[in-house]
């Protein structure tokens, strides 16, 4: 029983009595409580570990069988990026695939040449019908996406050429950026001269 004299008086006046020294048992001690804290930090960590290993297992097997290899000669279509053509161009383009290498990376021809980049199998989709061959597509020359875009393009492809020539020979040489992009002259440029690349 405290006496008196060992009591603290609170502000509001109600005394506490101290109580005597505990003493703290081995499982109490600081460094064992941080030792434990430690050791079940770490098995919740090899915890997540395994379990994300697991899951992306599972990610892995759904990609396969939803996205399965193909091999060379099967027609795909790679959707082209609205920054690489124009407004009235298609968005896929067709091709043919090549090559395939080990780490399952695919090289692709188009009509205009063959793409510089190698495709995964989820940067395309299979066509059903072969519309195309391998003969059909260039594989003597590597292209950029956009390059091939443009050369198969109706209008051009992406970007916008003008030219603003005059005189008497007006768009007949390489002086023309048309006539050197061969393609025609619009009467947007010049619809009041005489041109000879309409």
């Amino acid at each position: 029983m405290p006496t008196a004299a060992d009591e603290q008086i609170l502000p509001s006046g109600a005394p506490i009595p101290i109580e005597d020294d505990h003493v703290l048992t081995e499982d109490e001690h600081p460094a064992n409580l941080i030792a434990s804290r430690i050791d079940i930090i770490r098995t919740e960590r090899s915890a997540s570990r395994s379990a994300q290993l697991q899951q992306a297992e599972r990610m892995v097997k759904r990609s396969c069988l939803e996205l399965a290899a193909r091999m060379p000669g099967d027609n795909v279509a790679i959707p082209i990026p609205l920054v690489d053509r124009g407004r009235g161009d298609p968005h896929n383009i067709l091709g043919v695939i090549v090559d395939r290498d080990q780490n399952v990376m695919y090289k692709i021809s188009v009509k205009s040449g063959m793409l510089k980049a190698r495709f995964s199998r989820n940067q395309f989709d299979l066509c059903r019908q072969k519309l195309l061959k391998e003969r059909d597509v260039n594989c003597t020359q590597e292209v950029s996406l956009r390059q091939a875009v443009t050369k198969e393009s109706k209008s051009g492809g992406q970007g916008f050429v003008h030219c603003n020539c005059a005189g008497n020979r007006r768009c007949e040489s390489n002086r023309c950026k048309c006539y050197k992009s061969k393609i025609k002259c619009s009467s947007r440029y010049h619809n009041c001269f005489d041109c000879k690349n309409k």
